[in-house]
């Protein structure tokens, strides 16, 4: 198990930037082209089709990571680099839980004005990509521990 852990968390990571990617060039930019009412109505249909696929690449990505950095314990750098890479996932997913989980209810509820929506998607979208850096940078960790970790076992 120890050795399949980092293939898990390094192709988990990296599928969580394409589902990234495409959230944010597909669909964040196809919703910044509607008008906000008629966006909040898509964004009702389309949601729930994002959610559990993207929960299902993050969820083994986190886990492995955090067993990494726990299995890890007396290889200084490998740890290192496994903890940045634990701490973008935990960046992102605290930016996801604190604005855009609340966020994507309000739209799905369609709780705000015509301006609060544009407001809130421009702030989501912003958002969206910081979570996008920054998990990208955590696949970088992730790369470079594995290959740290190979080089120092046999």
């Amino acid at each position: 198990m120890k050795k399949i852990l980092p293939y898990i968390s390094i192709i988990g990571i990296a599928a969580f930037v394409g589902n990234m990617l495409v959230i944010g060039f597909g669909f964040g930019s196809y919703w910044q082209t509607l008008e906000p009412m008629e966006f909040m109505k898509q964004f009702t249909l389309q949601f729930p089709n994002l959610l559990p696929p993207t929960m299902g690449i993050i969820l083994p990505a986190l886990i492995a990571t955090i067993a990494l950095v726990v299995q890890t314990k007396g290889q200084k750098e490998v740890r290192k680099n496994w903890s940045f890479a634990l701490a973008g996932l935990v960046i992102a997913c605290t930016i996801t839980s604190v604005y855009h989980l609340p966020a994507n209810l309000g739209f799905m509820e369609s709780a705000y004005s015509a301006e609060e929506a544009v407001s809130k998607l421009n702030w989501w979208m912003r958002l969206h990509w910081v979570r996008t850096i920054t998990v990208f940078a955590a696949a970088i960790f992730a790369v470079k521990a594995f290959k740290l970790a190979t080089i120092k076992t046999p």
